[in-house]
């Protein structure tokens, strides 16, 4: 069984561009998209994600890089916490 890496939160702020094929998909300020495979569970709570109701809107996103350790090119990235800008 592989084990993974967690690297240091980031923060940055994002638009919530949409949910598709298991990925929640934000767009960075620096122009980035990055595809979110994991997310905290709380968040799914407060922010119905999996519907278009927060399509085109900006969050403060704080996520981290899953590295796994046997495959360094593998890597997922997982939010930690979302605040609604």
């Amino acid at each position: 069984m592989s084990s993974a890496i967690e690297n240091q939160s980031v923060t940055s702020i994002g638009v919530f561009k949409e949910y598709s094929n298991g990925y929640f998909i934000f767009e960075l300020e620096n122009g980035d998209l990055l595809d979110f495979e994991q997310i905290n569970k709380n968040i799914l709570s407060e922010f119905d994600l999996k519907n278009n109701q927060f399509k085109n809107q900006r969050f403060e996103v704080v996520y981290k890089e899953i590295i796994d350790e046997d495959d360094e090119d593998f890597m997922v990235f997982k939010i930690d916490k979302l605040v609604k800008l």
